[in-house]
């Protein structure tokens, strides 16, 4: 890997994450997917975090819907100062996936909203490290981005020298006997559904941590 592709978290921290909020700030979430997820499986949270968070906006629907408490993060300066001004009852603050400030077993729910296939390859063991660390066993981890077949990665169409990297983003924790999967829909950019144009297939994937039944005790 190439100096320029390790340093994507700078990227985003300095200067894209702002620009990467100007551009979608009038992106609609109400009919959010990830809400009617929670819905359809009858999914109750408490304390959610949500790594990319932009302004919160999500977020804002969660604790209107479920009453929970809610803390997001985002590199981007700018998003969380809009955030902050229109959901004062969000606690978001600057920040990324491979550095937390929660404590161990503090969140029931942390949501990973379209983030991972930016973030650099060599931060993914950190990143799955901090989420597993703070979530609370019986927890629920989210995630939504790329849902390609098979990994690969292209160039970031907004700034040279970054790169979109697809995969499927459960597989950084479904590795682990802890998390099983629970529910798993895909859809484009633009609704539900399958395509066959790799780039535009996006998942979100729920699964559950259940640290006790990992292991199952040997009955034979």
């Amino acid at each position: 890997m190439n100096n320029k592709e390790s340093k994507q978290k700078e990227t985003f921290s300095t200067s894209e994450g702002d620009k990467w909020f100007d551009r979608n700030i009038e992106l609609s979430i109400e009919n959010d997917k990830i809400v009617q997820l929670f819905k359809s499986i009858e999914l109750f949270p408490k304390k959610v975090l949500e790594i990319g968070c932009s302004n919160g906006s999500r977020l804002n629907l969660i604790k209107d819907t479920f009453g929970c408490e809610c803390w997001g993060i985002d590199p981007s300066s700018e998003a969380i100062k809009n955030g902050g001004e229109k959901y004062p009852d969000i606690l978001l603050s600057t920040g990324t996936a491979d550095s937390l400030k929660f404590e161990d077993n503090s969140l029931d729910t942390i949501i990973f909203g379209f983030c991972l296939y930016l973030c650099d390859r060599n931060d993914l063991f950190k990143i799955a490290y901090e989420a597993d660390r703070c979530l609370k066993d019986g927890g629920t981890l989210v995630i939504k981005d790329f849902f390609p077949t098979f990994p690969y990665k292209n160039k970031y169409s907004h700034l040279d020298g970054v790169y979109s990297y697809k995969m499927d983003y459960s597989q950084m924790f479904k590795w682990n006997p802890s998390y099983a999967e629970v529910a798993n829909i895909v859809h484009t950019h633009s609704g539900f559904g399958l395509v066959n144009v790799p780039d535009e297939k996006i998942s979100i994937t729920v699964l559950r941590k259940n640290e006790q039944f990992a292991y199952p005790v040997e009955v034979w």
